[in-house]
């Protein structure tokens, strides 16, 4: 089995989030050539548009995928977050048609893409565990955009809050309750689509209603049922599980 201390182990918890993958898959994900780099907060793991010959998963670190207009104006698309799989898409594709970039400094592990189109050729859990996954990441990417369109400033926040505090006790990564968010406020609002002082008003807001506490980046929920509630949030659509029900 993959130890916890392996990089991979995270990427291992990831698939078996959404598929129960058998020994000899667990083994064979340990059995991969990976290598490893450091990026710092700010920098990009890929570009719009550039070859990619390598899958990419996240070892630590935070980071977003980020759309942009021609005149400048940014739009965070999507988190990713420790045991991710940052191209799925390259499965199928040989570039992205956006960026990756780090919120803070962050280890990637590469794994050469014909060496895991391989292995998924041989596992058929992994491969359907990956499906699984692009199907959560889809569920995801739709709930963004109701989010963005359908609800007001401090609902956007507390949902976008809420999934942030969900996704990572999945990944057990924190208790759910207390966390760290490594993004700005201005990029809270480029991902929720509003400004920074909205932010700011609706993270008071949900502090004076006595939903969270929140120092710097640093946040508790309170009253987690209250805290759901405000975001109109429910787990559901972040994993597929249910396909085997």
């Amino acid at each position: 089995m993959i130890s916890e201390i392996d990089p991979r182990g995270l990427f291992a918890k990831n698939l078996l989030a959404h598929s129960q993958i058998q020994v000899f898959d667990d083994g064979a994900l340990g059995r991969l050539k990976a290598r490893t780099r450091t990026f710092d907060s700010g920098s990009y793991v890929f570009r719009e548009g550039l070859p990619i010959s390598e899958y990419a998963f996240v070892i630590s670190g935070y980071l977003f995928r980020q759309k942009q207009t021609s005149d400048g104006h940014r739009q965070i698309v999507s988190l990713i977050i420790p045991g991710d799989i940052v191209n799925p898409e390259n499965r199928f594709v040989n570039n992205l048609d956006h960026n990756v970039v780090c919120a803070e400094k962050s280890s990637i592990g590469y794994v050469q893409k014909s060496e895991f189109d391989s292995l998924m050729d041989s596992h058929s859990y992994i491969r359907l565990a990956l499906d699984l996954i692009t199907t959560a990441e889809s569920r995801q990417l739709r709930e963004w955009l109701l989010n963005i369109g359908g609800r007001s400033a401090r609902t956007r926040v507390a949902h976008f809050l809420n999934e942030f505090a969900a996704r990572t006790r999945l990944r057990g990564l924190n208790d759910g309750l207390r966390f760290y968010l490594p993004i700005s406020q201005e990029q809270i609002g480029d991902a929720v689509g509003i400004t920074p002082v909205h932010v700011n008003r609706a993270i008071r807001s949900l502090v004076e209603s006595e939903l969270i506490n929140h120092t710097n980046r640093e946040y508790k929920i309170v009253n987690l049922d209250g805290f759901r509630q405000a975001g109109q949030f429910s787990e559901q659509f972040l994993t597929v599980n249910d396909f085997f029900e």
